[in-house]
């Protein structure tokens, strides 16, 4: 049996189709465990079921794959046949994954292991921790502006800095949003603390990581985000279609015998791509070819360019590492010792 379930918070609708193509069964049901229960219990063993990537289908496809069924996930921005249809209803969508199901014809998105999911969402959490953290820099940084206050701080808010804005006289109103914006930025500093030992804790035992922190600019935090956002290596023939995953290759308007590349596609995982362009403005400060190569493209088309095309390139020798285990080829010995002892104190 083919079954296409078109998933959402509160309901889900399904369609099933037998070997044949005909529709045996269409059923809306809530998105509750008692009701999955049910629908599975019902189902055929030998079933496939197709669902649309979006927010809800971890647990679900969790629940269905520890029932031993198999699970295909539909790759949303591919499926235009349901995100272009002029007639466009549950019913719909979940016959239409069926059917694309069936003939073999469903674009399929890439299911993570649970180990790598859930290091995934302890990733971004912190990410996202670490961009709260920016704005409320930000917001304190505009609140001194807006007071006319001037400092020569480096590091406003290393511990001279947080000293300095403890004491400044400001007026009352003023003052209270300044103390209010401290205490946040302090909470999220324990937060990003506590997430980050975590992190740490997962990164010493991964050899991976440890192959990956070779490259002078990588650490245990952006290594961890490198692996477990590219996933198994293994399920990349080749280093270009991981360049693509990252939406780093150029986009490509070719008709007869005139070709023409533009700007990167950005489609793919944006994560992965912020990540590497951030290493990259690392990596090119140390001696090797990746710095040479930046170096050379600069010259030629302008620090941006260079940056992301060095991304580009350090994702190549990244997929060279990890499916052959070796250490990055101009590794400094005594920086990545460095960063080992960190991993470890950090993890304690």
């Amino acid at each position: 049996m083919y079954i296409g379930i078109d998933l959402h918070k509160e309901v889900c609708y399904a369609t099933t189709l037998d070997k044949e193509g005909e529709v045996v069964d269409r059923r809306e049901f809530n998105n509750e465990r008692e009701e999955w229960e049910k629908f599975v219990t019902e189902m055929p063993r030998d079933s496939k079921v197709a669902i649309e990537a979006c927010s809800y289908w971890y647990p679900v496809c969790d629940f269905l794959e520890d029932r031993g069924i198999e699970v295909i996930l539909s790759h949303p921005s591919k499926t235009r046949v349901i995100a272009e249809a002029k007639v466009k209803t549950d019913k719909i969508d979940s016959e239409i994954l069926a059917r694309l199901l069936r003939a073999d014809f469903l674009p399929r998105a890439y299911i993570a292991s649970k180990e790598i999911r859930e290091n995934r969402e302890l990733l971004r959490l912190r990410v996202q921790l670490g961009r709260d953290r920016t704005v409320i820099k930000n917001r304190i940084h505009a609140l001194l502006g807006k007071n006319g206050v001037r400092h020569e701080y480096t590091d406003l808010f290393g511990v001279e800095g947080r000293n300095f804005l403890k004491e400044i006289e400001l007026s009352g109103s003023q003052r209270t949003a300044l103390d209010v914006l401290l205490r946040q930025l302090e909470s999220i500093n324990r937060e990003i603390e506590h997430v980050q030992k975590q992190i740490a804790g997962i990164a010493k035992e991964d050899e991976d990581i440890k192959i990956l922190m070779t490259v002078p600019g990588i650490d245990y935090y952006s290594a961890m985000i490198i692996k477990n956002e590219i996933g198994e290596i293994e399920r990349f023939p080749d280093y270009k279609k991981l360049c693509s995953f990252a939406g780093l290759v150029p986009r490509v308007h070719q008709s007869a015998n005139t070709r023409w590349e533009g700007h990167i596609t950005k489609e793919g995982n944006a994560l992965l791509r912020w990540i590497l362009v951030q290493v990259a403005h690392q990596v090119v400060r140390y001696p090797g070819e990746l710095r040479k190569f930046y170096l050379r493209l600069k010259k030629q088309k302008g620090n941006k360019i260079a940056v992301v095309a060095t991304a580009r390139k350090l994702l190549r020798v990244i997929y060279c590492m990890l499916t052959r285990k070796e250490s990055y080829r101009y590794e400094r010995k005594a920086l990545t010792e460095g960063k080992l002892k960190r991993l470890e104190k950090t993890a304690r």
